[in-house]
């Protein structure tokens, strides 16, 4: 009995009100910031900070009159945190769109490129179809596409690395094929066809790794011993493409970027053996998330308009 009221004495009693506070905290590092991002007073966030110091019987904080600073174990405890506040975000969006498409909320998040070569015409006849669904629509690096669909900010996403992880089911949901872009009057379009090695040949407009295309580019240069050079590097696709449309160097994108060059001008050129070292995409879910009727909805129509755009492509 008196094993039992110790380990009852020492249960922690901590609110998703107390988690949510901190997180913010631990974000922002504001006092001013958290109370606006959580809804609250500035005062609240004091005492919501301190009952959870309180009850897990150590300071996360140390404060001054200018800054937060998180102290030892702070981090580790914000994970902890994120866990357990991603499993209600996901709970959230699957019990407030349950049985019906005429409410609920379904969150994406996938890379700004993915978001408008691949999914824009999904979204656009998904609103037709269910106006009254809010679409969350988040245009992420890979790495914050990742964390949002872990944390329950989103109900799926789409990358292009898979990410074998204890949290998230992944599988491949769409095969993409990469193409040379160049200016109109480049030295690669008087080529009849275009190898990997020809495409190495010329300076580059590089995207940073933290998108999926440079990845799978990166990939490539590993499996065929290739060396991509560039002096440019770009942290979005629209800037990459102007900089080819001025001369300055070509650049290699998947599938479902291709419109957005020829819109600009540009030449697409395919690959020969681009196939064999094709972009693969992977959804991402959280393992053992029951999808709400809306999110489920907006999945199956999208594998169902990129099964379709696969089958034309062959």
């Amino acid at each position: 009995m008196a094993g039992e009221r110790q380990a009852a004495t020492s249960t922690m009693n901590i609110t998703l009100k107390q988690l949510r506070v901190f997180c913010a905290l631990y974000e922002l590092r504001s006092f001013t910031a958290a109370a606006r991002a959580a809804f609250v007073t500035q005062s609240a966030v004091s005492k919501l900070c301190a009952e959870l110091e309180a009850e897990v019987g150590q300071p996360l904080f140390e404060r001054s009159t200018r800054s937060v600073t998180p102290c030892d174990g702070a981090a580790d405890f914000y994970a902890y945190a994120q866990e357990i506040l991603g499993t209600v975000r996901a709970a959230e969006r699957s019990m407030s769109g349950l049985r019906t498409l005429e409410r609920g909320t379904v969150g994406v998040a996938t890379s700004p490129l993915m978001m408008v070569g691949l999914l824009g015409d999904v979204v656009a006849d998904y609103h037709r179809a269910h106006p009254s669904v809010k679409l969350d629509l988040f245009e992420l690096s890979t790495d914050d596409t990742i964390e949002h669909v872990r944390n329950g900010r989103a109900d799926f996403g789409i990358v292009s690395v898979e990410t074998p992880s204890d949290e998230l089911a992944t599988r491949v949901i769409y095969r993409d094929t990469m193409y040379a872009v160049c200016a109109p009057r480049h030295a690669l379009t008087r080529k009849r066809s275009v190898s990997w090695a020809d495409v190495a040949a010329h300076d580059h407009i590089m995207l940073r790794n933290v998108y999926s295309v440079r990845r799978s580019l990166d990939r490539v240069a590993a499996d065929l011993n290739l060396e991509f050079r560039y002096r440019i590097e770009a942290g979005m696709l629209t800037s990459a493409l102007k900089l080819v449309g001025a001369g300055l160097g070509i650049t290699v994108v998947p599938g479902y970027a291709c419109d957005l060059a020829r819109q600009l001008g540009l030449r697409i050129l395919p690959i020969d053996g681009a196939r064999r070292h094709g972009h693969e995409l992977w959804l991402i879910q959280r393992r053992n998330a029951r999808l709400s009727l809306a999110a489920s909805a907006f999945l199956q129509a999208t594998e169902d308009y990129l099964r379709l755009r696969q089958a034309e492509e062959h």
